[in-house]
């Protein structure tokens, strides 16, 4: 069958699709995809002339079923070796899986038995934990505590009055100083300090009436 030529004038690389410029009747271009130019070495560019065979669409326009690239080599005769490399690797691949399938069985056998030693090796454990406990010794006696001392009314006797009265006064007594001057009702701040004064303190004039009690008027009333 003869071949129309043509040029390719228009092609979009990224749609795989273009248009030839006829030789003959120019005034209608073709268009040509991707499709059948895909045994070429290579991908159609812009100016190369293409041999060509159309049919025309139910729109009208003329469309290449046929096509090659003058000039480029057409790479369809190695289609069969890739077929056959193909149809090997899917055999080796078929072998490789019968044989994975015929080591599987022990695989799950295997896999099945490791677990059963480990609960037996639990069994055993726990079954020789349980003999030591019952084989313990069991102590006949319970053990004797240290017994608590009991008070007696000896021991809980409240302490002497005056005692208490003594400690309490030595802890309340202020600590004052005897002071040169410092003689008089006047010169105190507190009945304490005029206390400690007749007591400690020599030349005072604080307690006229001699009752131990100082200054009855201004500061112990």
């Amino acid at each position: 069958m003869l071949m129309d030529r043509g040029v390719l004038v228009r092609w979009n690389d990224e749609k795989g699709f273009g248009f030839i410029q006829p030789e003959k009747n120019a005034a209608q271009d073709v268009f040509i995809h991707i499709s059948v130019l895909k045994k070429m070495a290579r991908k159609p560019i812009v100016g190369d002339s293409i041999l060509y065979q159309t049919e025309v669409q139910n729109d009208g326009k003329r469309k290449a079923v046929i096509a090659s690239i003058e000039g480029v080599a057409v790479v369809a005769a190695s289609a069969t070796p890739r077929t056959h490399s193909h149809v090997q690797s899917r055999n080796e691949n078929f072998n490789n899986k019968s044989k994975a399938h015929s080591h599987s069985p022990r695989k799950s056998s295997f896999n099945t038995i490791i677990p059963l030693l480990i609960i037996v090796a639990i069994v055993i454990f726990g079954f020789k934990q349980y003999q030591e406990f019952n084989e313990a010794p069991i102590l006949d006696q319970a053990p004797v505590f240290n017994e608590v001392p009991v008070l007696t009314n000896e021991d809980t006797q409240p302490m002497p009055m005056y005692e208490t009265k003594s400690r309490t006064q030595a802890t309340a007594t202020p600590r004052f100083q005897c002071e040169a001057g410092k003689t008089h009702c006047s010169h105190m701040s507190s009945c304490a300090e005029a206390t400690f004064y007749i007591q400690h303190c020599p030349n005072t004039q604080m307690d006229g009436d001699g009752d131990g009690i100082p200054c009855e008027r201004q500061w112990c009333s």
